[in-house]
């Protein structure tokens, strides 16, 4: 997978919960707007770290970058600056991201320091895949229709560490799978999903999650606790008065680390 759509990939998959937070109750420990951080350090990789402005409860604001800051990441007794590529996104090819290192984000914002700091996991285990392809079943009226068996993945976990499995499509142009279940056509767009992050050490995938035909990527990440605990409140929505948990000192959002097995791939026809 590109470096530059590793980051996008993940946020993406959260279901825009960047956009959806804010309703805290009770007094905040800091004045509104909060910064927001995502960020998703992988080894041999630049680091990237997208920041916005909260989007306050009930606002009619729409997401806005936050521009013209100073971030940088420590490692080892060394700083290194961000450099913005993009309105709120910075960026660095110098840090050195490397298995078990630690990393430490600071900026100022509204006169206040936002911090945050996080571990790159070690690899996965070897991963293997039970087949890889799948056929998309004649549906017809939905009845009597028999399934092809799911792909399972399988990897080392001898320590229980929490991992998740991304499976996107890549083709240039792919064609969307339909299901004329009862006379209506269902198309399901997306292009990328990912399982729900698992401590076990296997998962499989049915054909049913799969939206286009063609070639995908599968990568397992081991992925750190502050990831899965932003992907279990990921089903909160802005009517619920619940802070989402966050790893940002001064500010919401997410600085971890993540670490990705070999690409596998799985043909759907």
């Amino acid at each position: 997978m590109n470096a530059s759509n590793l980051p996008r990939l993940f946020i993406a998959l959260f279901f825009g919960w960047p956009v959806s937070h804010g309703c805290t109750e009770g007094d905040a420990p800091y004045p509104e707007p909060l910064p927001v951080v995502e960020a998703y350090l992988a080894p041999n990789q630049p680091a990237i770290v997208q920041i916005t402005r909260e989007i306050s409860c009930g606002s009619a604001d729409t997401l806005m970058a936050l521009t013209g800051l100073s971030p940088r990441i420590t490692h080892n007794g060394q700083s290194y600056p961000l450099v913005e590529t993009a309105p709120g996104r910075y960026g660095s090819t110098e840090v050195p991201l490397t298995a078990g290192g630690i990393y430490g984000l600071s900026f100022s914002f509204n006169g206040r320091e936002v911090t945050a700091e996080t571990e790159i996991p070690m690899p996965p285990g070897r991963v293997s895949a039970s087949a890889t392809d799948i056929a998309v079943p004649d549906f017809g009226s939905g009845i009597g229709t028999e399934l092809p068996d799911p792909i399972r993945y399988t990897w080392d976990n001898p320590d229980g560490a929490f991992h998740v499995l991304v499976v996107r499509n890549i083709e240039s142009n792919p064609t969307p799978i339909t299901f004329n279940i009862g006379g209506s056509p269902v198309e399901k767009p997306a292009p990328a999903f990912r399982l729900p992050p698992h401590s076990g050490d296997s998962q499989q995938v049915t054909i049913g999650r799969f939206s286009y035909y063609g070639e995908h990527e599968v990568i397992l990440y081991r992925i750190q606790p502050e990831y899965v605990a932003l992907y279990e409140s990921s089903g909160n929505n802005s009517n619920d008065l619940v802070a989402p948990p966050t790893n940002i000192n001064g500010g919401l959002g997410i600085f971890t680390g993540v670490h990705a097995a070999d690409t596998l791939s799985v043909h759907v026809w």
